[in-house]
């Protein structure tokens, strides 16, 4: 039954984790001014959101024990369904919604690089190109979120599974044992 349950709690974790980020990052791009810490609030969240939802699954296991990997692995389970939702975000916002801010940047990045020389035209502009297809581009942006957020989450994981990982509970088969006889 626990096994059933795994892909329900990790895209329950991903979405709420998915939803903390749409939030914080909404919220950054309408009010530029508190980027930082909305990008800081976005941070602690993932990272009490991870721990969390973590210590919920593996308090499903408390007789078997819940391993280091098997905490891993479900915050790797809850990084894909948090990219999908970032990644639909990003398409969304990229091409509807703050498609003016992303040409600016792009138009701020070409003046700095022309300013200080250090790239010629051509390259600067096949490099801009390039920019403006992944920017704009779904496919781009939904893989890379996806990829992203495995590698934060998994790089996260890797300190929130001490604290989340379970023994298995030793009394549990001496009373089995007990109850048997």
């Amino acid at each position: 039954m626990k096994q059933n349950t795994f892909w329900r709690d990790a895209s329950k974790a991903g979405a709420t984790i998915g939803v903390v980020g749409i939030i914080t990052s909404l919220l950054a791009m309408l009010v530029p001014s508190i980027a930082f810490v909305a990008n800081l609030i976005n941070f602690v969240a993932t990272i009490y959101l991870l721990f969390y939802f973590t210590r919920k699954r593996a308090a499903l296991y408390a007789n078997e024990g819940f391993s280091y990997s098997m905490s891993i692995g479900f915050m790797a389970g809850s990084a894909i369904f948090a990219g999908i939702i970032m990644g639909a975000y990003s398409i969304v916002a990229n091409n509807f919604l703050f498609t003016e801010q992303v040409e600016e940047t792009l138009q701020t990045l070409t003046a700095t690089y022309t300013s200080m020389g250090t790239i010629d035209s051509n390259t600067l502009d096949s490099a801009l190109e390039v920019s403006r297809m992944y920017l704009f581009s779904p496919i781009p942006l939904l893989l890379s979120n996806i990829f992203s957020h495995l590698l934060s989450f998994c790089f996260y994981g890797l300190f929130i599974a001490i604290g989340t990982k379970r023994e298995a509970d030793i009394f549990e088969s001496t009373q089995n044992t007990e109850e048997e006889d």
